[in-house]
């Protein structure tokens, strides 16, 4: 068992980065994700024991617009949050 294992999920939108899901060691909130997303991305944090730093990974779980369109809010709002 992890000393701590937390992720959000960052959704992609007309409007910029919106927050979805995210889970706290001893929480989880669940949040539908916006109809009109192009992109999710889930930002992690984990730490394997006390004794350990915090390792940071992103992953792209969902991909739903065109290229282009991606590519167009990628560049309108920057990369996705690198925070919880």
């Amino acid at each position: 068992m992890s000393a701590s294992n937390e992720w959000t999920e960052w959704h992609l939108t007309p409007r910029g980065w919106e927050r979805g899901t995210e889970k706290e060691d001893f929480r989880r909130e669940d949040r539908d994700p916006p109809h009109d997303r192009v992109l999710t991305v889930v930002y992690k944090e984990y730490v394997a024991s006390s004794f350990s730093g915090v390792e940071t990974s992103s992953r792209t779980t969902f991909v739903g617009g065109d290229v282009v369109t991606v590519e167009a809010f990628q560049e309108k709002f920057g990369p996705p949050p690198n925070h919880l």
